[in-house]
């Protein structure tokens, strides 16, 4: 999951540069929409890939996937001479992210036992947090090097060039002892569950072995109330992640605060700034999630982010904040504002919805239900960074602003009513 933040966080900054004219010239609105929206467009297909590469071939065999596609995704931007080529790496880019998030909470999973699976899987998000900030980082170093988007782009194939190597030349990334049970190889996945520390999970496997067998099929998730119920939550948690706005947070912040008046390198080292807190934030939810629970860490979030939209929406509002602050403050209220987004968001609309999605639905759909609920969040994250800049032409920074906390409201009305607590509940119940 680091390279899906340091694929997720390049754009950001290499935006700031190459938006203003390089080799690639002189970028338009549309076309800015299609850099950024390309790599959430891509992941849409790669969700959908991800139950034909998981079910065959295994969990590692898909982690290798993702490898080689952040790999050719960077090569092929990191060389781009026309802003077509930067929105194909993108879109390949994007194929790799769909299959990472799709499979790599539920891999965690599968392998972590039941009483830590919230500390376990929430390393994920936050391994996409560290990945933001390598971006930013790496974006500030590049700011007075000739073509230095180019190395903002490149940077992602770094992590996944180390984690293929360690995939093909060792077996540090087993793989998951639920799959194993499932194609009948119940002695490698009993080996597996030794080694993680869990071998008191012999019975499972062998009940493992005797039940259905996955399906890939989609319509499998309509066929019964429990998985329907499981798709609908999972579903409403990946659409509220992304239509409150964070990928346009991330993506768009050093733009957000350079035209608030940040010169460019400002503005990234804000952004870089604010991911290092989001880091600390994670590491605690990571911690603390087990303990505290899904649900009231979902509310209580959800609460923050809308009391941050709000504030973004102040920040940018002169005729209501000139009343109690000074224009030279507005800036740093944007700021503060980016900055309780993230720690908000990353405690409880980052982590959460993909804990849940791997926790909610039955084994044997747990694959194509977690690959359709993901897909749902990169239709919703294609959706919103596509239409960002266009919206905020037509109804100005405020009215998109605002269209956000609206959003952000429904949603803590709606995950109150449908957000079950699934900690500590067992993958099989």
């Amino acid at each position: 999951m680091l390279s899906v933040g340091c694929a997720c966080g390049a754009i950001a900054g290499a935006l700031v540069y190459i938006e203003s004219g390089t080799v690639l010239g002189t970028l338009t609105t549309t076309m800015k929409g299609a850099v950024v929206a390309a790599l959430p467009l891509g992941a849409m297909f790669g969700c959908a890939a991800t139950p034909g590469l998981n079910e065959p071939f295994g969990r590692r065999f898909a982690l290798g996937c993702c490898d080689v596609g952040f790999i050719v995704s960077a090569a092929l931007m990191a060389s781009a001479s026309a802003v077509e080529q930067v929105v194909l790496g993108r879109f390949v880019a994007g194929l790799a992210v769909g299959i990472a998030t799709s499979m790599c909470t539920m891999y965690i999973s599968e392998c972590a036992p039941a009483k830590t699976r919230g500390k376990h899987s929430g390393l994920a998000p936050l391994s996409v947090t560290v990945g933001l900030l390598g971006s930013f980082v790496l974006s500030l170093f590049a700011t007075n090097v000739v073509d230095g988007w180019r190395y903002m782009f490149a940077f992602a194939a770094v992590p996944a060039l180390v984690q293929l190597g360690i995939i093909l030349k060792t077996n540090a990334l087993p793989e998951s002892p639920r799959w194993l049970a499932e194609n009948c190889r119940v002695g490698e996945a009993k080996a597996v569950f030794n080694s993680l520390g869990q071998p008191d999970v012999d019975v499972h496997v062998i009940a493992l072995n005797a039940t259905t067998k996955p399906t890939s099929k989609i319509l499998s998730l309509f066929k019964d109330a429990k998985t329907r119920n499981a798709l609908g939550v999972a579903s409403l948690m990946n659409f509220f992640q992304q239509a409150c706005g964070i990928n346009v947070v991330i993506y768009y912040a050093p733009k957000i605060l350079s035209d608030l008046g940040f010169d460019r390198s400002h503005a990234i080292a804000l952004t870089a700034c604010v991911s290092v807190v989001q880091i600390i934030a994670g590491t605690w939810l990571s911690r603390s999630i087990d303990a505290i629970g899904r649900r009231p860490l979902a509310l209580g979030g959800i609460g923050a982010i809308s009391f941050a939209l709000a504030l973004l929406t102040l920040s940018v509002t002169p005729s209501v904040y000139l009343h109690f602050m000074s224009a030279t403050a507005a800036p740093w209220l944007a700021v503060a504002a980016i900055l309780v987004f993230r720690i908000a968001f990353s405690v409880s609309l980052g982590p959460v919805p993909y804990i849940v999605t791997s926790e909610v639905f039955p084994q044997k759909v747990r694959n194509v239900g977690v690959s359709a609920a993901t897909a749902v969040q990169w239709i919703m994250n294609a959706l919103v960074t596509f239409t960002f800049l266009r919206i905020r032409e037509i109804w100005s920074a405020q009215g998109v602003w605002m269209l956000y906390f609206t959003v952000s409201v429904f949603a803590l009305t709606v995950v109150y009513k449908v957000l079950p607590e699934t900690t500590g509940k067992t993958l099989e119940a």
